[in-house]
């Protein structure tokens, strides 16, 4: 449950806040709508821009209705009850007589305390209850953007906690003061904070996340990411081990492996790989921003993913987000040390299956939005993993279901064995031709090493590839056989007396129902829910 409703605020957090605007613009105040005389107060606060942070949270959910546009993205229906005021997420109330501190401070309009949108294009927001703080951070929306997402040096992390991406960690620190300053008035001490981010909102999410961790309060911190791309070192990420990670991958979604392990070059000079070449065909410059499927690490440590990843797979190979199962993999050793190494020639990036070429990868963007992507395929497996508990006593897969799984990691091993590197003539023709300013002043011979040293160390790593994909298979066995429990499914709320009632109430939505219809999972009301 925690997976979907995250899922959909990574997807919210694209929305404005009022209304759309500029970074270097102000933001508006929110309009008035006068009430009839008998119904409380003379005015009543209100964002009318559909879908927007402001409408969501103040004008529906703290007012009991429930919200299914999130920004454009929708229909999607939270499981929702009915709290006290106290207990809401907050937005904050304006009058401009009241809080004449507060304006004299930066925090003129309730836009400002919960939303942030600076030059960097770098986008966030931040509400609490009495239970959460919760902060989500947005992820590519435009060229600023993809510029930082391409810009991949490694800079020094200012905590001593090794080397981040540059860009990423640029937007991270554009976020400090704004976050600082929310929890510093508003945490108890008591919350938990949540922190939630897609694509590169999850990079940043993870610096925001590690940062908070170390406060003096010594905080709880939970971090989910939906395809997040790699954020920092060996060195940071073993020094954020402990914090809490959920990191979703869907599915043939490329932004993952972005930088590759090897990745540390200037946006500006990035140049197509000609060191290896995937399936007999040279690897091509693709996507906006130039992202490119190679390039050489000058200094400092390989780029890691932090946390384990949790896997939506198809059960068949082309399904869409309603057909994929989640699962954890578990294959950190070859995500770290194997797969990212050679993801664009040997098509496998991490431990996640099917790369064809990159081109093709960038192509598949539908498996990468918050929207389309991860948030659907988070409901349809929140309705899986409920009917596994009903059906099958808590089993996580069906017997066909892993079947299909397995089969799809056994194509994976066929297209190792099946790789064939390019000769060094293509290799040699590719640095002729690339004017890549690192190479062009290599001579014949020093080229020709680096070709073998390639070469070699890519049929070590197949060969090592190989065997992890058979542990693999048998650890794809092991979870199918894992039983998932009430709270597996429900969290915390797996022990609520009324939790029958709301779930029974949710699954009555046509939209609930469609989904659960398209996943092909059968709803039975009459059913035991939780």
């Amino acid at each position: 449950m925690n997976c979907y409703h995250l899922a959909v605020m990574s997807t919210f957090v694209y929305a404005p806040f009022n209304a759309i605007r500029e970074w270097n613009e102000r933001p508006l105040a929110p309009s008035f709508k006068e009430p009839p005389a008998w119904n409380g107060p003379a005015q009543k606060q209100e964002y009318s821009f559909p879908g927007s942070i402001g409408n969501v949270l103040h004008d529906q959910l703290a007012h009991l209705k429930k919200p299914t546009l999130f920004n454009d993205a929708g229909p999607y229906h939270l499981l929702c009850e009915e709290v006290p005021y106290s207990k809401r997420l907050e937005i904050m109330p304006w009058d401009k007589d009241r809080y004449v501190n507060e304006k004299e401070h930066g925090w003129e309009f309730p836009e400002d305390v919960h939303f942030l949108h600076n030059e960097s294009d770098t986008q966030a927001f931040i509400t609490h209850n009495d239970k959460i703080v919760l902060i989500s951070v947005r992820g590519t929306a435009g060229d600023p953007d993809l510029m930082r997402d391409a810009d991949a040096r490694q800079i020094p992390h200012e905590d001593g906690l090794g080397q981040a991406h540059r860009g990423f960690y640029e937007a991270f620190a554009s976020t400090k003061e704004f976050l600082d300053r929310y929890i510093r008035a508003f945490y108890t001490g008591k919350q938990t904070i949540l922190v939630v981010g897609h694509s590169l909102g999850g990079a940043i999410a993870l610096l925001v996340a590690e940062w908070i961790r170390r406060f003096p309060e010594k905080p709880e911190v939970v971090l989910y990411t939906f395809g997040a791309p790699r954020t920092g070192d060996a060195t940071f990420v073993r020094e954020a081990k402990d914090l809490t990670h959920h990191r979703m991958v869907n599915h043939n979604d490329p932004i993952p492996g972005v930088p590759f392990s090897w990745m540390d070059a200037e946006y500006k000079t990035l140049v197509p790989s000609a060191v290896l070449a995937a399936g007999g065909g040279a690897v091509q410059l693709a996507g906006m921003g130039g992202i490119l499927a190679s390039l050489v690490n000058l200094k400092g440590d390989d780029y890691q993913h932090h946390g384990e990843q949790r896997h939506f797979i198809p059960r068949k190979p082309g399904a869409g987000s309603e057909a994929k199962v989640l699962w954890q993999p578990g294959c950190i050793s070859i995500e770290q040390q194997t797969c990212a190494r050679f993801a664009a020639d040997i098509q496998l990036q991490g431990d996640m299956p099917e790369r064809r070429s990159f081109v093709d990868t960038l192509s598949s963007f539908g498996d990468h939005s918050s929207h389309h992507g991860y948030s659907r395929a988070a409901l349809a497996n929140l309705l899986r993993w409920r009917a596994s508990v009903i059906e099958r006593n808590g089993k996580l897969f069906s017997f066909k279901e892993s079947e299909q799984l397995i089969e799809q990691v056994r194509d994976i091993e066929a297209q190792i064995r099946g790789w064939v590197p390019s000769t060094f003539a293509e290799f040699y023709s590719r640095v002729r031709t690339s004017e890549d300013p690192r190479l062009a002043g290599k001579t014949q011979l020093e080229l020709q090493a680096l070709f073998n040293e390639a070469r070699s160390q890519i049929s070590g790593l197949a060969a090592s590839e190989e065997k992890e994909l058979k542990r693999t298979r048998k650890r794809l066995r092991a979870q199918a056989e894992r039983v998932i429990s009430w709270r597996d499914v429900f969290g915390d709320q797996a022990e609520r007396e009324d939790l029958d009632a709301l779930v029974y109430e949710w699954l009555q939505l046509a939209d609930v129902r469609k989904a659960a219809s398209l996943a092909r999972i059968y709803l039975e009301p009459s059913q035991p829910l939780a």
